[in-house]
């Protein structure tokens, strides 16, 4: 499968292909160590080509396009040296001079190794950039390294991404780059973001300026040397459930301080994707101490409906820091649709196959209670479709994704996704969680996505 391998060697070794283009691949295929091998979606990994120019080649009549769509919708806005070029063609090979053209420019004019970086791996032991990294795990899972520099990272190792349950119990080690003054102590900051406790530790370079941290697997903030600033650790919308295309929405960006305390300071928010216009673009940003964090407002508006994602950048105090929001179009109210707790309804499989199944546990009385594991169900036809559950409620635990392989249908090797999502015990009842669901609908080669606003009360358990 060379179009899904192209893309695939790039993303693995970005630091050593200069650029890669596909024509018409596959989006997905399970890839990793034998035994626990991991399902690997194009889509959802465009932050590994920091440094690499990509081409995508597509077709009009191409039984692949839809899945070629998806990968644009978030390429074209957060792989920062990503093209694309359509064919009224079926699958095949078109350009090709046009392409050639593409590798000759990369190879004349190449990328210089970036600043800042991320990478995303599904091997317990990698290479990157300079950075070694590994891991005792032994499951499936992907060792998530994000905005990596001389001053630090984020990392995490979870079962998917980007929203996947992290794995906490895994021993990770990173090593720098050689980056540091030989045999210099360096103070490194390590702060777990579930609770924002903190732990710092004096790290000797060696004799090459290399540095080690070990790590475990959960979501954490590394801080290094005197030079640690600040990351943007997420964000919520204000006065609305989700982010939505077409009209301005308010993003309460979550700011952390990794380093030494810092005096307040102005925030410019800027983007390089098209169509998104950005309000009062300066803002102000509180004081912190270390592990203090404040929240600062981005209002944006996002003109057209064919992304789902906008990447900004917050430049203050020598950093630019990027934040990746979310965007969905408009949905409507969703009436009928079921709660499955562990209740048997007909759903579709393999795209258009009825299946009695049983979804979710719990008390199976077709409400969402607390303690309880839900999927959501929108009716279709004769029977139901599960959906993917989108919205950041704080009562939902969405980290659990299922897949509906669509193969035997569309001849393509993908999925669709769907999410058991948990209830969490401690949700109050009466308490109305604001839903944004998703399925995927299909219609070979254009399937489409059907999205839904759902209210789902909290009730006590039976």
């Amino acid at each position: 499968m060379g179009g899904f391998m192209s893309l695939w060697v790039a993303g693995k070794y970005p630091h050593l292909v200069s650029s890669a283009s596909s024509f018409m691949p596959s989006s997905e295929f399970f890839v990793g160590p034998r035994g626990f091998d991991v399902e690997y979606r194009h889509e959802e990994m465009s932050g590994n080509y920091d440094g690499v120019r990509t081409r995508l080649v597509t077709g009009s009549r191409d039984f692949i396009q839809f899945y070629h769509r998806r990968m644009n919708a978030t390429w074209l806005f957060t792989a920062p040296n990503h093209e694309t070029e359509d064919f009224d063609l079926d699958h095949g090979t078109p350009g090709i001079a046009k392409t050639l053209d593409f590798h000759m420019r990369a190879f004349a004019n190449p990328l210089p190794k970036p600043a800042t970086w991320s990478h995303s791996d599904v091997y317990p032991f990698f290479d990157v950039w300079g950075w070694s990294v590994s891991s005792n795990r032994r499951s499936p899972g992907i060792t998530v390294l994000e905005n990596v520099s001389k001053s630090g990272f984020r990392s995490s190792v979870r079962e998917w991404i980007p929203g996947g349950a992290v794995l906490p119990q895994v021993k990770l080690s990173v090593t720098t780059d050689r980056l540091y003054t030989p045999r210099s102590v360096q103070n490194v900051n390590i702060l777990q973001l579930r609770d924002l406790t903190t732990r710092s530790v004096a790290a000797k370079a060696d004799v090459e300026g290399r540095i080690t941290i070990d790590l475990d697997g959960a979501e954490q903030e590394v801080g290094i040397g005197p030079a640690a600033g600040l990351a943007v650790t997420g964000y919520r919308v204000e006065g609305a459930p989700w982010a939505a295309v077409g009209r301005p929405v308010l993003i309460k960006a979550r700011f952390l301080n990794k380093g030494a305390a810092m005096a307040a300071q102005t925030v410019r928010w800027e983007t390089t994707n098209p169509g998104v216009t950005i309000s009062d673009a300066v803002v102000k940003l509180a004081a912190l101490a270390l592990r203090a964090s404040a929240e600062a407002p981005l209002v944006l508006t996002v003109a057209d409906e064919s992304r789902e994602i906008v990447r900004v950048f917050a430049v203050v105090g020598g950093q630019r820091i990027p934040l990746d929001v979310r965007v969905y179009p408009a949905a409507e109210a969703a009436a009928d649709f079921r709660i499955a707790d562990s209740k048997a309804y007909p759903v579709y499989r393999r795209a258009t196959e009825l299946q009695e199944l049983t979804l979710g546990s719990g008390n199976a009385d077709g409400r969402a209670s607390p303690g309880e594991n839900i999927a959501i169900l929108l009716p279709d036809g004769e029977g139901y479709r599960a959906a993917e559950i989108l919205t950041d409620d704080f009562c939902v635990d969405r980290s659990t994704r299922q897949s509906d392989a669509w193969q035997d249908y569309d001849h393509v090797g993908a999925s669709a996704k769907y999410t058991v999502a948990s209830i969490r015990a401690n949700c109050a009842t009466g308490h109305v969680i604001h839903l944004l669901v998703r399925v995927q609908m299909p219609d070979k080669p254009n399937h489409r996505l059907r999205y839904a606003a759902i209210d789902l009360p909290v009730v006590a358990a039976q």
